[in-house]
């Protein structure tokens, strides 16, 4: 049976998406873009067993690649790759805290800004304004993150607490 925090960390995956593509299309005057991936995979990874982390990270992965204009595949196979790696990893982190995950989710999101920029600009990997715009990108990113992942992994905490399920990571053992 799938966990019901599968579908809750989902629904809080999309809603995290639309915000930011939201704020995308009104910053978008400044060549600005902000891209906040980073948390979408940190409490799957963290709170939930494997085969459910998979699933919430595998149908945020497709949400993500039908709303970003990146190959088809790409954002998905990472975010299954960084889910996996993750979860191999899990023991070392405390999820209850929001240390850990603000942490993760700047490693992540750095990484899918990264793997982005050089799938679909292998043209212009030599010009400098192409460049600059990344770090543009980058650095704003980053900045919105610090502000957007505490609330995040509260509010998803939050909708924890208010159903009916358990709020604690799944199969972690006991230090």
């Amino acid at each position: 049976m799938i966990d019901p925090r599968c579908f809750v960390l989902f629904g809080a995956n999309i809603v995290l998406l639309y915000l930011t593509q939201l704020v995308n299309s009104s910053i978008c005057n400044w060549s600005l873009h902000l891209m906040i991936l980073g948390p979408m995979i940190i409490l799957p990874g963290l709170y939930l067993k494997f085969r459910d982390g998979l699933l919430c990270c595998f149908l945020s992965g497709l949400w993500i690649d039908a709303a970003i204009p990146v190959p088809y595949g790409l954002l998905t196979g990472g975010s299954i790759l960084t889910c996996s790696i993750l979860y191999a990893f899990r023991h070392r982190f405390h999820a209850e805290h929001n240390y850990h995950p603000i942490l993760l989710s700047h490693v992540i999101n750095l990484a899918a800004i990264i793997l982005v920029s050089c799938t679909l600009s292998y043209g212009q990997i030599g010009s400098f304004a192409y460049w600059a715009q990344v770090i543009v990108t980058t650095l704003v990113s980053h900045l919105c993150l610090l502000l957007v992942s505490p609330w995040f992994f509260n509010a998803e905490r939050l909708l924890f607490n208010l159903m009916p399920v358990d709020t604690d990571p799944a199969e972690l053992p006991i230090h």
